[in-house]
């Protein structure tokens, strides 16, 4: 398939300072994209006048039109993700989130639904856009289990990258128990989807529903 070589170079020069925290020098990108320098800083000025990139002193670092269009994205995304966390909430009988990771230590729900028939007589009521560490719930553990390992990791991180899915109690509420799956969503940080409940469930057969939307989430973001 043919493609146009300028956004494509764009595109790639984007992705290279979009994961380089420290960003990029000109000659550095030139290098990484095997171009010429004159072809990198025209690209850099091009994404500049966009909003994409910024320059401080020599590094190239992600602009604040970056940011725009990951807000965008998220927004969209919370519109697409809501019918698979409904279906995950019915299939389940407890309340459904989603979950995006915000920076390097927090997370934070952004899309939630409750279950069309309420199942035990307390309903968790999740709270959409209230930020907490990653550490902690079975959505942020979700996450990091979806990264690559780390030295001296919590052994629940490492169980949960063992199972496909994380499993905690009373971590965020007293009494409630959150089933939780992490996967890949282009734009940000890390994601989970999964549920939390008050009463007891059949955690095999709810984590393999979990991780169906996970992976349905997941062909969404890349579709």
């Amino acid at each position: 398939m043919a493609t146009l070589q300028g956004l494509d170079r764009g595109l790639r020069a984007l992705d290279l300072i979009s994961v380089t925290a420290e960003g990029l020098t000109v000659a550095d990108l030139a290098a990484r994209l095997e171009i010429d320098r004159a072809v990198a800083y025209r690209i850099v000025q091009t994404l500049e006048e966009h909003l994409l990139v910024s320059r401080q002193g020599k590094r190239v670092r992600l602009g604040a039109g970056a940011a725009t269009l990951a807000g965008r994205f998220q927004q969209q995304l919370v519109l697409v993700a809501q019918p698979v966390l409904q279906e995950l909430a019915d299939a389940t009988g407890a309340s459904a989130f989603l979950t995006l990771a915000h920076g390097a230590r927090e997370c934070v729900p952004v899309a939630g639904a409750q279950p069309t028939v309420q199942h035990g007589p307390v309903q968790v009521g999740y709270r959409i856009g209230v930020r907490h560490p990653l550490e902690r719930g079975a959505n942020g553990v979700a996450i990091l289990a979806a990264q690559p390992p780390l030295p001296d990791e919590p052994e629940e991180i490492v169980r949960a990258r063992e199972l496909g899915y994380s499993l905690t109690s009373g971590q965020l509420q007293q009494g409630a128990t959150g089933i939780a799956a992490g996967f890949e969503m282009p734009g940000a940080a890390g994601a989970s989807v999964g549920v939390v409940a008050m009463h007891e469930f059949d955690v095999e057969s709810v984590a393999a529903e979990v991780k169906t939307a996970a992976a349905r989430l997941s062909s969404l973001g890349t579709a």
